[in-house]
């Protein structure tokens, strides 16, 4: 049997952090609306490191419905992590993503199936009515800037993990993947088309927001350092006004005799700054190469393959099956 014949074609990925008292609820309305939709599926369940029963409860429904797969990390890792881990195991033509804590209603799957149509790559959901504090709605709405400011992609929201993949957009983001890099940032600034569409956001059931402010300002740090070397580029900047800065400081000192007080020593202090800061923004450079380097950064990707391609490879598909028969 060929791979695209046993290839599901929907896989769900959920990764999971303590939320036993979800696990059951979130397992029965996921089937319940992928078998209504007739779809061949997986789920995918991810326990991220859980000190509660979560363990339990999975190893309980993966026994019972084969249609499970079970990947338990060795600790918390995170949910960036989790998700990934997960969406690079699933197998299905289209992956989707989504929390396990049922704020992401199962039954909102199908509007995300029915929007990935052509010349679409990527849906993803835009929370009608978002439940969360003040602070928090701060601290998405930066993230949500600086991710279109990053990425270039113009949606609304940016946060959240209830999104659709194609398979091509899974692989193709698998080889550029790197830890500290979002994935769907990822995939969105390496251009695959996405859609943004309209779902239903439902209050948490129990227990409380796995991001605190520690998080999200670590997710505005991931997105400024996995995209973009603007920092970098800033402190070179900064360095060339305290160096000529201090340089006609330096001067008009030398000029008007007065080589002793504060006007002198704030020259050659911004004389000196402004040497380190370029030190600083030379190195700093040179390594975001080498981490490019080292991540595997891409130069491009063909979205299609041309005719003659294709044809290769389903020949290619065939002879393999044919052996294996």
């Amino acid at each position: 049997m060929s791979a695209s014949v046993s290839r599901p074609g929907v896989s769900v990925v959920v990764p999971l952090y303590n939320e036993e008292a979800t696990i059951e609820e979130l397992i029965a309305r996921l089937r319940a609306t992928l078998l209504g939709r007739g779809e061949r599926f997986e789920i995918v369940l991810v326990n991220d490191g859980s000190t509660d029963r979560t363990a339990e409860r999975l190893a309980a429904a993966a026994a019972a419905e084969p249609r499970i797969h079970v990947y338990t990390l060795s600790r918390n890792f995170g949910q960036a992590a989790a998700l990934c881990c997960g969406i690079f195991a699933a197998r299905g033509e289209v992956v989707v993503t989504m929390d396990g804590d049922l704020q992401n209603p199962p039954e909102e799957i199908p509007r995300l199936l029915d929007a990935l149509g052509p010349g679409v790559d990527v849906v993803t959901a835009s929370r009608t009515v978002r439940h969360e504090t003040g602070w928090r709605w701060v601290g998405s709405r930066v993230v949500h800037w600086t991710a279109r400011l990053l990425v270039g992609v113009d949606i609304e929201d940016f946060g959240g993990q209830f999104k659709a993949y194609r398979r091509e957009v899974v692989e193709a983001t698998r080889t550029a993947w790197a830890p500290g890099k979002p994935f769907f940032a990822l995939a969105a600034w390496l251009g695959f088309r996405v859609r943004e569409v309209p779902v239903r956001h439902e209050a948490r059931r129990s227990g409380g927001s796995r991001y605190g402010m520690l998080s999200l300002v670590r997710l505005n740090a991931d997105l400024i350092t996995s995209f973009t070397t603007l920092p970098l580029a800033a402190l070179a900047a900064l360095s060339v006004l305290a160096g000529a800065g201090g340089f006609l400081g330096v001067v008009v000192c030398l000029a008007t005799g007065a080589t002793e007080g504060f006007g002198a020593a704030l020259s050659l202090l911004l004389l000196g700054l402004g040497g380190v800061f370029f030190a600083a923004a030379a190195l700093g450079v040179y390594l975001a190469r080498v981490y490019r380097t080292v991540a595997g950064a891409p130069t491009g990707y063909v979205l299609r393959a041309p005719a003659e391609v294709e044809r290769q490879v389903r020949d290619e598909e065939r002879d393999a099956s044919g052996s294996g028969a």
